[in-house]
């Protein structure tokens, strides 16, 4: 597989839809989880290259759950996404204040939308993240 990705959503319809276009890129080998704790769990384990972060979740929200993601030195580096539903400049700003990279907004456009997460993964990379400096390989 190539490059790792952890998209943290709630609703599974969104959940679908998310696979199914990040599953277009053959080289992305993609992990879910439905709630933020559940994220925070699985990083114990997995190292994701980038994490798609749904910002409006019950319980755990995705900007506390970045904010704790970013607040351990293991985890820091990874480069996480905001995504939500809305496009308000002061949600837009609490994302990256919280430690996202980005911030994508619902609906999402196809192309649009695997153009953004090649960039973001192109930006891991250039801001050392060395979990991203190349695709993983099965062994």
């Amino acid at each position: 597989m190539g490059y790792r990705i952890l998209l943290v959503e709630d609703n599974p319809s969104n959940r679908e839809l998310f696979i199914e276009i990040l599953q277009l890129k053959s080289e992305y080998e993609i992990s879910v989880a439905e709630s933020g704790l559940k994220a925070l769990e699985m990083l114990e384990i997995f190292r994701p290259d980038l994490i798609l972060m749904d910002i409006h979740m019950p319980g755990m929200d995705g900007l506390a759950v970045t904010r704790t993601i970013k607040s351990i030195p293991e985890l820091a580096e990874i480069p996480i996404v905001a995504l939500s539903a809305l496009a308000m400049k002061s949600d837009i700003k609490s994302a990256f204040e919280a430690g996202c990279i980005g911030y994508i907004t619902k609906p999402v456009r196809i192309r649009d939308f695997l153009q953004k997460i090649e960039k973001y993964m192109k930006q891991g990379e250039q801001n050392g993240n060395s979990s991203i400096s190349a695709p993983h390989t099965e062994e």
